[in-house]
C-alpha cells in the first residue's frame, strides 16, 4: 500500500514478521526496539565458538511456518534434533520420559504405565481417565493442573505435567489456562471424551522433523525476516505514548523525544509494556491487559570436557526435566552436544541449565557465580556428574515470561474487542497469541494482515 506508513514496537520475532509482511505491502516502516538487538527471546551467543541459544532454543515447525522458511530460504538449511532418552526426576529417582506424552499430560497408558514414574496407587489412578473424561465436559476453562488431575490423579500432574508444561511455561500449572496454554486439549474439555481413546482413533502420522534450528543458531531465523525488506530501525529507543492525530492518523512518541506519525501500528511488545501505552488512546483495551503475571528466569551455558561429560550416562541423552515439589532451583536441562549434530564435534560438551518460576526470587537474589553454583550442585545430585565447568555464560531475562493463567482468553479479548474501533491499532506477540517462536511468528503474520485489510477497507471507504 504505497504512501501509507507504519510504526512496529518490538523487534522479536513476532515484530520482525509483522515489519517483514507490512514492508512487502509498500508500506513504509519504521521498527522501534528499546535494546540494541533484534530477536527479542531468540538470542544466540557464542561460548568458545560454538552458538548457544540463551533465549528460545527451537522453532516447532508447521504447514504454516515451513511455508515462511521456505520464502526465507531456510528450509535446506535447517537441523533437526536427534532423538535420545529424556529424564524426568521423579522420587524414584531419574526416569526416561515415557513414549505418548506431551506437555499437558499422557496420551497412552501403557508407557507411563511400565515407566516406574508412578506408584501402584498412582497408576490404578491414571487408569481411570477414561471413566473421568466428562467431568469437565463444558466448562469455560480449567487449569492445566486441574484438568490432568481430573482425569489421571494428581501424581500424573506433579510428576510429568508441572515439570514438563510448568517448566516450559516457568509457571503454576495449577493456574495456567488450559485453553491457552494446551490448546489441542479444548475440544476434549468441551466433549468429554477420554484423552486415551482418542489417541488410538486418531492417531497421527508422522511428518518430519518437529523441532529445527540452523548451524549459527536460531537468530539465524530474525536475521532472515529482515532480508529482502527495507525498514527504518530505531534500536535502542522506546516508545512512551500512543496518540491518534485529527486527521485519524496515529503518532508515537519516543523516549529521544521523536514523535513518529503512521497510519498503522503494531504493538508486538508484552502486555506490561503495551498497556501504558493504550492508557491514553483505548483505556479499555489497557485495563482488560492489566494483572497479567510474569516470570523471571534465567540460562546458564555451560562447557565441559567432552569425555568426561559422555562417561556419565544421564548426559547421554537429550535433556532432563525437574518437578517444582523438588524445591530444586535447577527447573530443566539440555544436553546440547547430544541434541543437536552441529554441536558434537567439538572436543567441549555444552550443557544448558534453566532455573525460575513465577512467583520465585531466587533467580534475582543470586549472582552469577552464585547461580552458576547452585545449578550445577543441583546437576550434580540428580546426575552423579560433578564436573566443574570449564567456561560458562549466564543470560537473565527478567519479568519476560508471559503467564497464560485463568482468564487470559477472555483478557485477551476483551482487548481486541475494545481495539476494534481502531482496526490499524494492533497487537502482536507472545502475551497475547501462546509462547513460542511459532506462536510468535503466526501472531505477527495476522497482526500485518490484520492492519493491512483496516487501511484497504479505509481506502475503499467513500
Amino acid at each position: 500500500m504505497p504512501g501509507h506508513s507504519a510504526v512496529v514496537v518490538g523487534g522479536g520475532v513476532a515484530g520482525l514478521t509483522a515489519a517483514r509482511r507490512l514492508a512487502q505491502q509498500g508500506l513504509s516502516v519504521t521498527l522501534v526496539e528499546g535494546s540494541r538487538r533484534l530477536g527479542g527471546q531468540v538470542h544466540t551467543t557464542w561460548l568458545d565458538g560454538l552458538p548457544v541459544d540463551v533465549g528460545a532454543e527451537a522453532l516447532v515447525t508447521s504447514p504454516s511456518t515451513t511455508a515462511l522458511l521456505a520464502e526465507l530460504r531456510l528450509v535446506d538449511t535447517s537441523i533437526a534434533p536427534r532423538t535420545g532418552a529424556t529424564w524426568l526426576a521423579t522420587p524414584r529417582g531419574l526416569r526416561r520420559l515415557p513414549a505418548g506424552v506431551g506437555p499437558a499430560g499422557p496420551s497412552r497408558l501403557r508407557p507411563v504405565v511400565s515407566s516406574g514414574i508412578l506408584s501402584a496407587r498412582g497408576v490404578g489412578r491414571a487408569a481411570l481417565e477414561p471413566f473421568t473424561a466428562r467431568r469437565h465436559r463444558g466448562m469455560a476453562d480449567v487449569s492445566v493442573g486441574e484438568f490432568v488431575t481430573g482425569r489421571f490423579g494428581r501424581e500424573v500432574a506433579d510428576r510429568i505435567v508441572d515439570p514438563l508444561l510448568g517448566g516450559i511455561a516457568s509457571g503454576d500449572i495449577d493456574r495456567l489456562s488450559l485453553r491457552a496454554c494446551a490448546p489441542q486439549l479444548a475440544p476434549l474439555l468441551d466433549s468429554g471424551r477420554s484423552v486415551a481413546v482418542r489417541a488410538v482413533l486418531h492417531r497421527p502420522r508422522a511428518a518430519g522433523p518437529r523441532l529445527v534450528t540452523w548451524a549459527r543458531g536460531l537468530a539465524s531465523l530474525p536475521m532472515a525476516l529482515m532480508d529482502g525488506v527495507d525498514l527504518d530501525l530505531r534500536l535502542g529507543d522506546r516508545a512512551t505514548e500512543v496518540t491518534r492525530s485529527p486527521g485519524g492518523r496515529y503518532a508515537v512518541r519516543l523516549a529521544s523525544g521523536e514523535a513518529l506519525d503512521a497510519d498503522a501500528v503494531v504493538l508486538a511488545v508484552s502486555s506490561a509494556v503495551a498497556q501504558p501505552l493504550l492508557r491514553d488512546v483505548v483505556p479499555a483495551a489497557a485495563q482488560a491487559l492489566s494483572g497479567a503475571r510474569f516470570a523471571t528466569v534465567a540460562t546458564l551455558v555451560a562447557a565441559f570436557p567432552r569425555s568426561e561429560a559422555l562417561a556419565c550416562p544421564v548426559l547421554a541423552g537429550t535433556g532432563l526435566m525437574v518437578p517444582s515439589s523438588t524445591g530444586r532451583l535447577l527447573k530443566a536441562a539440555t544436553f546440547l552436544s547430544t541434541k543437536w549434530p552441529h554441536l558434537a564435534s567439538s572436543d567441549l560438551f555444552l550443557g544448558r541449565l534453566s532455573a525460575g518460576r513465577v512467583g520465585a526470587s531466587t533467580v534475582d537474589s543470586l549472582n552469577d557465580d552464585e547461580l552458576t553454583a547452585a545449578l550445577m550442585a543441583d546437576l550434580a545430585a540428580l546426575t552423579g556428574f560433578d564436573t566443574a565447568p570449564l567456561r560458562t555464560v549466564v543470560h537473565r531475562w527478567r519479568e519476560t515470561v508471559a503467564q497464560h493463567e485463568l482468564g487470559h482468553p477472555e483478557r485477551v479479548r476483551a482487548a481486541r474487542s475494545a481495539l476494534a474501533e481502531h482496526p490499524a491499532l494492533v497487537l502482536a506477540g507472545a502475551s497475547y497469541d501462546g509462547g513460542g517462536v511459532a506462536g510468535c511468528l503466526r501472531s505477527g503474520e495476522a497482526a500485518a494482515r490484520s492492519a493491512v485489510e483496516s487501511l484497504t477497507e479505509e481506502v475503499a471507504a467513500p
